[in-house]
């Protein structure tokens, strides 16, 4: 008699080891490893801004002298596209001899840390005081390697100068190095030429 309560004890004892060995073996056999939930976390990581900043300034220093400031209400960096958005921006770039060269300011903009090209959207304005002309758009593109500032096709871009002409037209491409530009599209105004002959 006492075999056989010994080995019905056993018996219930392996029953239980055996069901819960079945219910581990199945959960295993059930969960598999999901990395949709890490890929997902990567791609949000690229959507949230690693740093996020208001109201702020930033002086570059060149050479001992300052080179351009910069200010904007509101930026978001992100590192992994090297990418930072800009809200309502202002800039002044300085001469090496610490004159004013080009002032500007624009409701948004997008700057690529990798290749330093810059897109301008919004009511944008770019002063450029050396050459005396002012130039305002809605888009505006700079190709740093290039030096290439343009707008697309369809953007209407006007050129103020100070001795009161005005030239406005679409497809604007202007040339930093060669100190040129040209509409590629429509363009009208009125242009008073320097009669003053070298």
């Amino acid at each position: 008699m006492y075999k056989i309560i010994k080995t019905v004890i056993f018996l219930k004892q392996s029953w239980t080891f055996l069901v819960f060995v079945s219910a581990v073996v199945l959960l295993c056999t059930g969960c598999k490893l999901d990395y949709k939930d890490a890929d997902l976390a990567e791609d949000m990581d690229e959507e949230i801004p690693n740093s996020v900043l208001e109201d702020f300034s930033q002086v570059v220093v060149r050479d001992g002298s300052v080179s351009y400031t910069f200010s904007a209400d509101h930026a978001e960096l992100y590192d992994s596209k090297g990418l930072t958005y800009f809200d309502n921006i202002g800039f002044t770039e300085y001469k090496a001899n610490g004159d004013t060269g080009t002032e500007g300011a624009a409701q948004h903009a997008v700057h690529d840390s990798k290749t330093d090209n810059i897109i301008f959207d919004g009511k944008i304005i770019l002063n450029a005081t050396a050459q005396d002309f002012v130039v305002k758009s809605d888009y505006l593109e700079w190709n740093n390697e290039e030096k290439i500032l343009k707008s697309m096709d369809d953007t209407e871009v006007s050129i103020e100068q100070g001795d009161g002409s005005v030239v406005k037209g679409r497809g604007f491409v202007a040339d930093a190095q060669g100190k040129s530009f040209v509409f590629l599209e429509e363009a009208s105004g009125r242009y008073f030429e320097d009669e003053e002959n070298d």
